[in-house]
């Protein structure tokens, strides 16, 4: 009985830390499992980059096809997100359209690398068969290094979101 209980707490907790639209870990688990990636990159002596990641016109995207189709965009470019990006990141839905990827071991370059080849593939996405053809679209990005830019979370994300900011 131990067991059973051991993995109904397992799976409300993952439910708690996980987008339900997106299946990617939501704002709080990023909050909760950032620093302690961060903590580590640290006692490495390694390098982090954190990216925040802004859909291009989303609102217009869902006043235009419908919620559907943001949801379905949404879906899309957070398995993207997974397709892309290793599996020691970090990748969460941080808001509405917004999501954030920690990256451990890696540098400014490699990073904007991994971005360029997320939008290219986000571009490049065939139309779901069988659903409204809806444009792929683009996104913003701000990247911020660990230690240089910051040695906490939100220093890091403030510093992205300045970034993007200044480009609009």
């Amino acid at each position: 009985h131990l067991s059973i209980r051991r993995q109904r707490q397992m799976c409300i907790r993952d439910r708690a830390l996980r987008d339900p639209l997106t299946g990617l870990h939501n704002r709080r688990y990023l909050f909760e499992a950032g620093p302690g990636l961060l903590e580590r990159v640290h006692r490495n002596q390694c390098i982090a980059c954190v990216a925040l990641l802004d859909l291009d016109h989303f609102k217009l995207l869902n006043d235009t096809y419908g919620h559907q189709a943001g949801d379905q965009v949404l879906r899309r470019f957070a398995a993207l997100l997974r397709e892309t990006l290793r599996k020691s990141d970090i990748l969460c839905r941080y808001g509405g359209e917004e999501f954030v990827a920690v990256m451990p071991d890696i540098d400014s370059d490699h990073a904007h690398e991994v971005l360029a080849r997320l939008l290219q593939a986000l571009q490049q996405l065939p139309p779901e068969p069988g659903r409204r053809r809806v444009p792929n679209g683009s996104f913003s990005a701000g990247l911020a290094m660990f230690p240089r830019h910051g040695t906490t979370l939100e220093k890091l994300l403030l510093r992205c979101a300045v970034q993007m900011g200044a480009r609009g």
